[in-house]
C-alpha cells in the first residue's frame, strides 16, 4: 500500500489460531526485514535465518507439531530450510499489499498448501511439499479474482475441516468467498454486497476474522473508518453492516480481535505518534462501540502497523523500523486492565516493519449440546431447545417418547398433552444429529361426564392427571375428591370438578357439568271433590302418598283464611272448622310432600265442599 510516496498503515493482518486451536500452525513468525519468533515454549523466543525482508503482508505456517513449513512475502515462498521454492513463478503479492499473503494447509492432505497472495489480483498458488525431493514446489497457479484488494483473511468452515477464504473485489461492495475442502478450491461465491465500496486507496488496511469465526472486522484507509460484520461461517456470508466512524481513524490500518471476542484493537499507521485505541464491540451498535474508544497506548517514535493475535493469548503490535514490537498483554480486560506495552517484546534479530503474519483463524471445535427449557405459566407450557451453537445453524425435530411429533421442528414447543418429550437437534456444521434428556411434562388433563342410575340418581366421574375437586349440590367433604360421585336430586343442576396442579394450588383446570335428574314425583291422589254429609261415602278430603310422605297440608277458604293445617301426619280434612261444618262451596290447598328420596316438592290446587 506504500504508494505515491505516502507511507502505509500499520495493522494485523491474520486472525488467530492462537491458543485456542488444536494444533501449533501458527507457532512461528517470520515477518518484517529478517525478524522471527517461535512460540513452542508457550512464551515468544527470537529467532534467526528469516530471509524474508517484507515492508507489509506475510504469511508463515508450521505443521500440527509447530515446526516450521513453509514462509511468503507473496512475492516469494520458502520452505523450513530457508530455500526458495517459488522459483521464477509469479505468485501476485507485493511489498506494499497489507495483506500480501496467506498460507492454508489442505483438509486431509498434510503435503498440500495454498499460498492466496493479493494485490491487484487474488491468486493461488498450490505447494506440493513431495515435490523436489521433499523441499516443495510449486504445483499449480490460478487467478481467483481478477480485480481484487489487498484485503485477505480465511477462518475455518464451522465442520472444522475446510476454510473460507475472504477477499474484496475493487471498486464495488462485493466480498467473495472461497471454499477450500479436501477436493480442492471452489469456484467462488458472494459472501456480500455490503458496506463501504473500496477503490484503490480504500483496499489499504488489514481485514481480519474474530476468534470465534462470527464477525469480521475490516479497515477502511482514508475514510477514517472501520466496518464490522456478521459472519455465517456455515455458509460464507456476511450480514448486518456496522460503520464505526472517527477522526482518528482517518488512516485506518492496524486492527486485531481480542481472544474472547469482545474488543478489537485499532491504530493508524504512517503518521508518526498516532494512538492505538480499544473498541467494544460485544455489542453491535456504531454510537456504543465509538463511545467506548479508548486510547491505551502511543508510540514515542516511528509508528504502529499491523496486529496479531498469538498462540500465547497476546496480542502483537508491529512499530515499523524498530527492534521492539508492541505487546497487549490481557487483550480480553477493558481499557488500561489490558496492559499495553509499546516495547513489549524485543527482536533479538531482525527489525519489524509494518506487516505481520497472516494467519487463518481456527475457532474453538465446540461439541454440540441441546438440552430442554420448561417455561411453565400454569397449564400454559413452553418447552424451549437451549443451544451452545447458533441458532441459525440448527434445525429441530421434537418428539413425545419414541413417536415424531409432525410440524413440531421449530426451537419452541407447547406441548398440548403430558408425555415425555425430547428434542433433536441438527446443527449444520455437524454430521450427526445430537438428542436432549427427555423431559417429563404433565399438562392438567380433566374430562368429566355423567349417567343416570335411576330417576333422581346421578352419577358423576372425572378422569383427571392430578387430583379432584367436585362442588355442587350433595357434593360433600367425604366424596369431593373421589372420581365417580353419585348424587341425587330432581331437576337440573349444575356441577362443577376442578383438577389442581399439586405443587401449586392456584393452578387448575375446571369443567362443568349441566345434569338432568328427572322428575321423580311421588305418587299422589288428591280429590277434587268431598261431601261431609255422615253417609260415609266420600265423608273426608283425604291426600293419599304413595312412594313418599307428606310435610304440610294447607286448606284456605275464599277470603284466604287457612281453616285446616296439618303437618308430617294424616292428612284428611272433614270439612269443619273450629268443630263447625264448613259453608259449602270451593277451597285452595297448599300440599307439601316429599318423594322416597327426600326431594321436597309442593302441589297446588281446588277442592269444592259439598253437602
Amino acid at each position: 500500500m506504500f504508494r505515491f510516496g505516502i507511507l502505509l498503515i500499520v495493522v494485523l493482518l491474520f486472525s488467530p489460531t492462537v491458543f485456542a486451536q488444536e494444533s501449533k500452525r501458527a507457532n512461528v513468525w517470520f515477518f518484517g526485514y529478517n525478524a522471527g519468533i517461535d512460540f513452542n515454549k508457550g512464551r515468544p523466543v527470537g529467532i534467526a535465518n528469516n530471509e524474508l525482508t517484507q515492508r507489509e503482508g506475510c504469511s508463515s505456517v508450521a505443521d500440527e507439531l509447530g515446526k516450521l513449513v513453509l514462509y511468503t512475502d507473496g512475492i516469494r515462498i520458502w520452505n523450513k530450510k530457508h530455500k526458495l521454492i517459488s522459483g521464477d513463478v509469479e505468485l501476485g503479492g507485493n511489498d506494499t499489499s497489507t495483506q500480501s499473503a496467506l498460507i492454508i494447509p489442505m483438509p486431509g492432505n498434510s503435503n498440500i498448501y495454498y499460498v492466496f497472495t493479493t494485490y491487484t489480483k487474488l491468486i493461488c498458488v498450490t505447494i506440493d511439499m513431495r515435490l523436489n525431493n521433499g523441499s516443495g514446489g510449486v504445483a499449480s497457479r490460478t487467478v481467483l479474482l481478477e480485480n481484487s484488494t489487498e484485503k485477505l483473511a480465511a477462518v475455518r468452515h464451522c465442520n472444522q475441516k475446510d476454510y473460507w477464504i475472504l477477499s474484496h473485489e475493487k471498486g464495488n461492495r462485493t466480498f467473495r468467498s472461497y471454499l477450500l475442502t479436501e477436493k480442492g478450491i471452489t469456484k467462488s461465491s458472494i459472501a456480500g454486497k455490503i458496506g463501504t465500496p473500496l477503490d484503490f486507496y480504500k483496499s489499504v488496511g488489514n481485514m481480519k476474522f474474530s476468534p470465534q469465526g462470527d464477525k469480521l472486522a475490516m479497515a477502511v484507509y482514508g475514510k477514517g473508518e472501520y466496518q464490522l460484520f456478521n459472519f455465517d461461517n456455515s455458509s460464507g456470508t456476511l450480514s448486518n453492516p456496522i460503520s464505526v466512524r472517527h477522526n482518528d481513524f482517518l488512516s485506518a490500518y492496524g486492527l486485531e480481535f481480542s481472544p474472547n471476542g469482545n474488543f478489537i484493537y485499532v491504530s493508524e499507521t504512517v503518521n508518526v505518534g498516532r494512538p492505538i485505541f480499544q473498541l467494544d464491540v460485544s455489542v453491535m451498535d456504531a454510537r456504543k462501540i465509538i463511545a467506548s474508544k479508548t486510547e491505551i497506548g502511543r508510540p514515542s517514535e516511528s509508528y504502529y502497523g499491523a496486529m496479531q493475535l498469538a498462540p500465547d493469548g497476546k496480542i502483537y503490535v508491529a512499530r515499523d523500523g524498530l527492534k521492539y514490537l508492541g505487546v497487549v498483554n490481557n487483550p480480553d480486560l477493558k481499557g488500561s486492565k489490558c496492559s499495553f506495552v509499546n516495547d513489549g517484546f524485543e527482536l533479538p534479530y531482525g527489525t519489524s516493519s509494518m506487516g505481520l503474519p497472516n494467519f487463518s483463524v481456527a475457532p474453538v471445535e465446540i461439541e454440540p449440546v441441546v438440552s430442554i427449557l420448561e417455561k411453565k405459566l400454569c397449564n400454559d407450557v413452553t418447552l424451549v431447545a437451549e443451544t451452545n451453537t447458533l441458532l441459525s445453524k440448527s434445525t429441530f425435530q421434537w418428539y413425545n417418547g419414541k413417536q415424531e411429533i409432525k410440524g413440531a421442528d421449530s426451537r419452541t414447543y407447547k406441548p398440548m398433552s403430558s408425555g415425555n418429550y425430547t428434542v433433536t437437534m441438527q446443527d449444520k456444521c455437524s454430521d450427526k444429529p445430537v438428542s436432549s434428556e427427555e423431559v417429563k411434562v404433565k399438562i392438567l388433563e380433566i374430562s368429566a361426564g355423567w349417567s343416570a342410575l335411576e330417576c333422581g340418581l346421578l352419577e358423576l366421574s372425572a378422569r383427571a392427571n392430578s387430583k379432584v375437586i367436585w362442588t355442587g349440590n350433595g357434593i360433600s367433604g367425604e366424596n369431593e375428591n373421589e372420581l365417580k360421585v353419585q348424587v341425587s336430586g330432581s331437576g337440573q343442576h349444575v356441577y362443577f370438578v376442578k383438577v389442581l396442579d399439586e405443587s401449586d394450588p392456584s393452578c387448575y383446570v375446571e369443567k362443568k357439568l349441566e345434569v338432568d335428574f328427572g322428575i321423580c314425583d311421588a305418587t299422589i291422589f288428591v280429590p277434587d271433590i268431598f261431601t261431609p254429609n255422615g253417609d260415609r261415602i266420600n265423608d273426608t278430603f283425604d291426600v293419599i302418598i304413595s312412594d313418599g310422605e307428606g310435610v304440610k297440608l294447607k286448606i284456605y277458604d275464599r277470603w284466604g283464611e287457612v281453616v285446616y293445617l296439618k303437618e308430617k301426619t294424616e292428612m284428611h280434612w272433614d270439612g269443619k272448622i273450629n268443630g263447625m261444618d264448613a259453608m259449602t262451596g270451593a277451597y285452595t290447598y297448599i300440599l307439601e310432600y316429599k318423594n322416597a328420596r327426600g326431594h321436597e316438592f309442593t302441589r297446588r290446587g281446588t277442592i269444592i265442599l259439598q253437602r
